[in-house]
């Protein structure tokens, strides 16, 4: 009340004494206003020019003294800009009073200018802090599984869309009521019209809200060709950065509706990753053990205590006549696979302790598959690749000291 008095005070003042100093009454008034006009520019010059530097000071006295991540993040999103915005607005508004007290005061759409400053500066300082806790979530690892770049983004659209709602209100004279009355009648055809960019947003709030992706997950989309981590998830889009280094961008309706995702992420968070390949015996290659040849294979490093390791299997040569010898008893294949046991479960890189098979898989006319099931203990991929290859390395080279020949087309042709 006491600066409302003294302002009042002041303009009557002023404009008395223009009165003395211009005869013309319409030249006096245009002087007034255009005088007042000018004083009120350039204070609010000033005190934005003041409050900037103030609000600067501070930030970077936090930032050195504190290291304060959320004081850098509401700098770099120029929230404090956006407040010294305000200093301008309120001097701007006490001079509408000002000029409004004469009876030629300034015109209508003077006030309705404003009032729309004042909400779309107010729509920038909440998208500002709505960044902030972006940016401050990001730079978090604790929160970095939790990402709610997506909520925030549809925060902003409900943001936006009142904003617009409002300034049209305040244009028109009508209330903000009516005009959400209106939109809602004619909800029907918005969302006709806006059904794909609805459905993206529902579809990444679904995502956001379940957790279903995280910054940092390792996904494969085929349909897509994408294969690698995910960097950014939006409301309507998810951002993959692929193994060859390349970006791909796919549509959240995608991902939860349409195509089938596959994730990574527990894989690991368990610290292991599955081996499952297999290599290709040629049928013809396998055969009865002789007593002869099963006493070279024990000669192989590790193929005795591999033998007598094994609960399930019989493998003893045959009994009666040597010369029919192909008639019963072990295969060499019977004795590789427990090889192969054996040499999985002892070897550095893998895990024992979890599901190790060697199986045979059907047999095809490339030959009889057997396929090695196991996990290596790293999830990393160079050190993971490195060890399967240190596996199929092995067993390849191995194979035929068990008289066993490994499948490929050139061999087959030239058969």
């Amino acid at each position: 009340m006491a600066s409302s008095t003294l302002l009042s005070g002041w303009n009557m003042l002023y404009k008395s004494w223009l009165s003395e100093v211009i005869p013309s009454e319409g030249q006096a008034d245009a002087a007034y206003v255009a005088s007042t006009f000018a004083l009120c520019l350039t204070a609010s010059i000033l005190l934005y020019k003041l409050g900037k530097w103030a609000t600067y000071k501070l930030t970077t006295l936090l930032i050195k003294k504190k290291n304060s991540k959320i004081a850098a993040a509401l700098k770099a999103n120029k929230l404090f800009s956006y407040l010294c915005y305000y200093l301008p607005l309120l001097v701007f508004k006490y001079n509408f009073i000002l000029l409004s007290d004469d009876a030629k005061g300034p015109p209508k759409i003077l006030g309705s200018l404003y009032q729309i400053a004042a909400v779309v500066l107010f729509v920038l300082i909440a998208n500002a802090i709505l960044n902030t806790i972006v940016d401050v979530n990001k730079r978090r690892e604790a929160r970095r599984s939790k990402p709610i770049r997506g909520l925030v983004q549809f925060a902003q659209i409900i943001l936006y869309f009142l904003c617009l709602v409002f300034c049209v209100a305040i244009v028109t004279g009508k209330s903000p009521l009516t005009l959400l009355a209106g939109l809602g009648a004619a909800s029907a055809l918005i969302m006709l019209i806006f059904k794909d960019s609805i459905t993206g947003l529902v579809a990444g709030a679904q995502l956001s809200f379940n957790h279903m992706l995280q910054i940092g997950d390792w996904i494969s989309l085929p349909s897509y060709d994408v294969d690698g981590e995910i960097v950014d998830i939006t409301l309507t889009s998810v951002k993959v950065r692929n193994w060859d280094k390349s970006v791909s961008t796919v549509p959240t309706y995608s991902l939860v509706v349409s195509d089938s995702v596959k994730n990574w992420r527990y894989m690991k968070e368990s610290g292991v990753r599955r081996i499952s390949r297999a290599i290709i015996i040629d049928v013809n290659s396998i055969r009865f053990c002789t007593p002869e040849m099963l006493a070279r294979y024990k000669a192989i490093n590790g193929v005795d205590k591999a033998l007598k390791s094994a609960e399930t299997a019989d493998y003893s040569p045959p009994k009666g006549d040597p010369a029919q010898a192909e008639l019963g008893g072990t295969t060499n294949l019977a004795v590789f696979r427990a090889y192969i046991y054996y040499y999985l479960s002892r070897k550095s890189g893998i895990r024992a302790d979890l599901d190790l098979v060697v199986k045979q898989k059907e047999m095809s006319v490339s030959g009889l598959p057997l396929e090695i099931y196991c996990f290596a203990n790293t999830t990393d991929t160079k050190p993971f690749e490195t060890i399967q290859a240190d596996v199929f390395d092995h067993l390849i080279a191995v194979a035929p000291a068990f008289d066993l020949k490994l499948f490929q087309a050139a061999n087959s042709a030239g058969g």
